[in-house]
């Protein structure tokens, strides 16, 4: 009798001491729970969407791939599917099922660890939104407790919210809108029920039953779905076995239809700077751009294209000394046990070259490309850029590098932005933040100044030797011309559509560097300009969007409008937060500027621009070409559209021997603009503004033509054109004959010459109006019709 006594003390202190440890277990877990009321604000990690001008998808940035939705927009049928699945007594219970617990108990017990869980659709939402996914009995006692805490905080339709828009399902797919997104392209109240059967059967295993992955799987796991909805009397056998006859519709996997590209990295790079991280990722904005997804596409297809067939045209440059130590240096930052993906580029070190085949390792991975004259350009230990194309095998990645941005001069939008070969080779966004020397894509400015000035399209300059004192490099700076060559006195026209650099150094000596300055800050460059006579010749660093911006001004006739890319940003909650429109203002005056484009359109059809006639389009633009061939561009417009183009390698070195903005941008730009025109199909004219008109001007004589000499049409600002004809005649411009005639009794002229008669008549006190020349009409606001031409002869009766 003692030792049974002793046994009951004994279990019973065994007992105390289990209550005991189980309280104080108990106790260590309810202080140590995350607070449910942490929940009142619950904000879900959404994805932010990027679209195009059009409304079309460009890309996603998220860490939860997730669209919130609120419960009223998601349909019953859709709820009862994952109800019926998941949580078939959800409306019932108190947060766990304890009879699913009981029977997830036995499952373990006889598996001897953890295999079934038997959660709740409450325990599911606070394992997700506040524990691990650690197979434990910690970790689940824990979410039993937080399971009934929740509930008796919230309603069950709010936790159904949580669930449906928290869980996972599948295909980077979190929440049940973005799941109908991915997987049917609609919105969760336009899905079936059907398709929601098939959304209901993925919590159990995501990447198991995904249809994208596992259509077969996916098909049998919502057939039990609908089983499970008719056993609750969610939906009749019937509509369960149409359901079943029927093979899962998916959508396009749009994975595919999504771009990353330096437009794209623009956006994310743009919004981070201004609202940060956090909501770029998870705060489910949407940004509207400007860009068109077709023409962004084109140019980054095109850009690709034509560098890998300049580098092969111009050759390989020896790397520098610097480019090569970043270029090791970025070798070795790869992973050593690197796993290669399709279309990714890598760096790799070359460790043999026999004929036309490179050999070369990616840390521990060897591969080859094929190559011309591989033996001329590639050397043991050189670092070269390679793209996995899959199945083992690779290409040769140029080290030859552009950047192009096309603006809508009317607005400032910017409609396709390339920064680069490719974004997986490099990030740095050579449109935006590159800045190289522009060549003589900047002489333009200095004959828009000249033409500001007074200067004519026949104005005539001096292309002569010429030198100029450098005190930096303590020397003189003697100009030449790209074909070593003097043409003496020479036409304005001529000299800029032929880009003659020595009469462009003298026209910016006879103007000065401060007016020129003003005038390039004006139409938009940002970059200080340095007070040296080679700036004519585009010796300062500018961005390829500063120049842009400059040359979308002269599209625009003088009206500069400020580039941008984000149109409008729309918060979670629908309210714009950030909206964007043009900014335009006019700082030239309209004329003098469709005078440069005049001349800028002889570019093309005539001078360093002759290739793009080819396009059959009205265009006008200006080739760059610095010294040594290190920079290349062509910098141009058409009535709709302004694009500039750089070709060049990031460490400034010679692209190759003649390798001028004719022969390795222009050749982007004109692919680009033919590209452009496939996607907006109406083209436009080019207009000029009141105040200019077309003269017919003998190149010969530089007057005006007759039908007895040829003549070119130029634009000129009336009042500035010729006065007299190329057989020798006096051009006399009057708007109002009559009112002439009123005014001057025109006598016979035969003892005197019309040049002295109009004298003594315009400098008499009897002279009410001076006519002594057009100039002087304008003087005293007569306004002179453009196809209005009053001929006087010298020596001719006016009667006759």
């Amino acid at each position: 009798m003692i030792i049974v006594g002793y046994i009951r003390i004994l279990i019973l202190s065994l007992l105390l001491f289990g209550i005991i440890i189980l309280f104080g277990y108990t106790l260590h877990i309810l202080n140590n729970l995350p607070d449910i009321s942490l929940l009142e604000n619950w904000q879900p990690a959404q994805t932010t969407k990027v679209y195009d001008c059009k409304g079309r998808l460009l890309t996603e940035f998220f860490v939860q791939k997730r669209q919130f939705v609120p419960i009223e927009k998601i349909p019953d049928y859709v709820k009862n599917a994952f109800i019926a699945t998941e949580d078939k007594s959800f409306y019932t219970n108190i947060g766990i099922d304890f009879e699913g617990i009981l029977r997830a108990l036995i499952t373990d017990i006889k598996a001897g660890r953890i295999v079934e869980g038997g959660s709740t659709i409450s325990q599911q939402l606070v394992k997700n939104l506040f524990l691990t996914s650690e197979r434990s009995f910690n970790r689940k006692f824990k979410e039993l407790i937080l399971a009934i805490k929740l509930n008796r905080r919230y309603p069950k339709d709010k936790i159904l919210e949580m669930y449906l828009n928290q869980i996972y399902l599948g295909h980077g797919a979190y929440g049940v809108e973005a799941a109908s997104q991915v997987y049917f392209g609609k919105h969760v109240w336009q899905l079936n029920i059907c398709e929601a059967a098939v959304l209901a059967g993925l919590p159990k295993a995501p990447s198991k039953y995904d249809p994208f992955k596992n259509l077969e799987g996916a098909t049998e796991r919502r057939d039990v779905v609908l089983s499970r909805m008719v056993d609750e009397g969610y939906i009749s056998e019937e509509e369960a076995i149409n359901c079943k006859m029927e093979g899962i519709q998916l959508a396009e996997d749009k994975d595919e239809e999504k771009i990353s590209d330096y437009a794209t990295e623009a956006v994310r790079r743009w919004f981070v700077k201004f609202y940060g991280y956090e909501n770029l990722y998870k705060g489910g904005y949407k940004i509207y751009t400007t860009f068109d997804k077709d023409i962004q596409q084109n140019a980054v297809e095109i850009v690709k294209d034509k560098l890998w067939y300049l580098q092969r045209i111009f050759g390989i440059r020896p790397l520098t000394d610097k480019e090569k130590e970043e270029l090791l240096k970025a070798y070795k930052s790869q992973k050593i046990n690197i796993r290669l993906r399709p279309s990714n580029i890598y760096i790799g070190l070359v460790y043999s070259v026999k004929k036309n085949k490179v050999k070369f390792l990616i840390r521990t991975l060897e591969g080859e490309f094929t190559y011309p004259k591989a033996k001329k350009y590639f050397k043991k230990g050189q670092p070269v850029y390679v793209r996995y194309l899959g199945g083992g095998k690779f290409e040769f990645v140029p080290y030859l590098e552009t950047a192009l941005v096309a603006i809508d001069h009317k607005t400032g939008e910017i409609k396709a932005l390339v920064g680069g070969y490719d974004i997986k080779k490099s990030k740095f966004n050579r449109a935006l933040q590159g800045k190289r020397q522009v060549g003589s894509a900047f002489k333009p400015i200095v004959y828009l100044k000249a033409l500001l000035d007074g200067y004519t399209q026949i104005s005539i300059l001096k292309d002569e030797p010429i030198a100029f004192w450098d005190p930096d490099n303590f020397e003189e700076w003697i100009p030449e011309n790209y074909e070593k060559e003097f043409h003496g006195d020479v036409t304005l026209r001529y000299a800029l559509v032929h880009s003659l650099n020595v009469a462009s150094v003298w026209l910016f000596d006879q103007i000065g560097e401060d007016p020129v300055i003003k005038l390039a800050y004006d139409l938009g460059i940002k970059t200080p300009l340095p007070k040296v006579k080679s700036l004519v010749l585009g010796s300062a660093d500018i961005s390829p969007l500063e120049l842009a911006t400059v040359y979308s001004t002269f599209a625009n006739l003088g009206k500069k409008c400020e580039p941008y890319f984000i149109k409008k940003i729309v918060n979670s909650e629908g309210k714009v937060v950030y909206e964007n429109s043009p900014f335009c203002k006019q700082v030239v005056r309209p004329q003098e500027v469709a005078v440069l484009r005049d001349i800028l359109e002889g570019v093309i059809q005539e001078g360093t621009g002759k290739r793009a006639r080819v396009l059959e389009l009205p265009l006008a633009g200006k080739t760059g070409t610095t010294n040594n061939y290190t920079d290349a561009w062509f910098a141009g417009f058409s009535p709709d559209i302004t694009t500039v183009v750089w070709v060049g390698y990031d460490y400034k070195k010679k692209i190759g021997w003649k390798a001028t903005g004719s022969r390795t941008a222009l050749p982007i730009w004109i692919d680009f603009m033919a590209s452009y025109y496939g996607v907006v199909e109406n083209i436009g004219e080019f207009k000029n503004p009141e105040g200019v008109a077309y003269y017919p001007i003998n190149m010969e004589t530089l007057s005006l033509a007759t039908e007895n000499c040829e003549g070119k049409n130029l634009l000129f600002v009336i009042g500035t054109e010729p006065s007299f004809t190329c057989e020798g005649s006096y051009k006399l411009l009057i708007p109002k004959i009559k009112e002439i005639i009123d005014n001057y009794q025109i006598p016979n002229l035969d003892h005197m010459s019309f040049e002295e008669w109009l004298y003594e008549k315009t400098n008499s006190e009897e002279s009410s109006e001076k006519v002594e020349n057009k100039q002087n009409m304008e003087d005293n606001n007569v306004v002179v019709p453009d196809d209005f031409i009053f001929d006087i002869e010298v020596n001719k009766n006016f009667e006759d």
